[in-house]
């Protein structure tokens, strides 16, 4: 039985500056509450945590605090299994949707790791992918899929039947290039990092252009609201928007409009070494869990 110990530290710093970290679990391997190269996070109704566990091919549960629960999923192509799985969402009833990346397809589960159904396969044409990343889910539990290499976005019902695609350059007027992660606002707009343009994009759920936010910028005095390869992106329950900045190794917070309100660098609780944040997500319990993608662990901030 693996045992994880959760490390608490108190932090004298103004909470409106930064975010506090509440504690830290997990490490390299592939026991359970272990990790190798964690990617996005889900929280569900009662802030149960969902890891997308990469390179060890499964997903674990563990509650708010970090205390393990379930796990499941192994390598292959068969149901339940996966090949490098990137992206995970959760639904009003508590099913949850990963996206199966090199074998481009998303699978559907209940809350426990049962299969449910799976949509997708390598191509070009709806309902095929080159590369599923990301995921949302909005309030009427339409799941909006980036696909990556095709350079659109799909959108399913939870039934994982397809229902229409939008992101195209000549409809928004710009390339999505390798956007990693999308989320839902308040208003049911739509989210997305926009990696490699250093941005965040804001789209109707219809794919219209709404507005971006965000440039390049690069270092440890670089101003808020600009980024270095933007990956996770959450909203919490007041509609606040906040975004992991991989490469200045920090996260920014937004209020819903786009007006850009604080950061924080991340940080372990046992070195100074920079930490690369992956995934993130506002659980309703008012924390923002954030994934370390090479630190092998998950990150909780007050």
């Amino acid at each position: 039985m693996s045992i994880i110990i959760l490390i608490y530290i108190t932090i004298t710093i103004d909470a409106q500056q930064a975010g506090i970290l509440a504690g830290q679990w997990g490490e390299f391997g592939d026991k359970p509450g272990q990790f190798k190269f964690p990617a996005m996070i889900a929280s569900d109704k009662n802030s149960n945590i969902y890891v997308v566990d990469q390179h060890n091919h499964r997903i674990q549960k563990f509650d708010k605090d970090g205390n393990f629960m379930l796990t499941w999923g192994e390598s292959g192509r068969g149901d339940g299994q996966f090949s490098f799985p990137y992206g995970i969402a959760i639904d009003s009833k508590g099913n949850v949707y990963v996206s199966d990346m090199n074998n481009n397809r998303i699978q559907k589960f209940s809350a426990t790791g049962e299969f449910i159904l799976s949509i997708g396969s390598y191509g070009p044409e709806d309902g095929e992918f080159k590369y599923p990343y990301g995921l949302a889910i909005d309030k009427n539990d339409i799941l909006y899929v980036i696909d990556a290499f095709n350079y659109r976005v799909q959108k399913f019902s939870s039934d994982l039947e397809f229902l229409s695609k939008w992101g195209d350059q000549e409809s928004i007027g710009f390339k999505l290039y390798m956007p990693h992660e999308l989320a839902v606002t308040k208003d049911g707009d739509i989210l997305m990092s926009d990696r490699q343009n250093h941005r965040v994009s804001v789209f109707s759920s219809d794919g219209a252009l709404i507005k971006r936010f965000g440039d390049f910028g690069e270092g440890s005095n670089t101003a808020g609201s600009l980024f270095s390869e933007p990956h996770g992106i959450a909203v919490n329950k007041n509609g606040d928007i906040f975004v992991c900045d991989r490469y200045n190794f920090r996260i920014h917070k937004f209020n819903s409009g786009g007006k850009f309100q604080l950061l924080w660098e991340t940080s372990g609780v046992s070195d100074n070494s920079r930490h690369f944040p992956l995934g993130i997500a506002a659980a309703g319990n008012g924390c923002i869990y954030v994934t370390d993608h090479y630190g092998h662990n998950v990150q909780k901030y007050q």
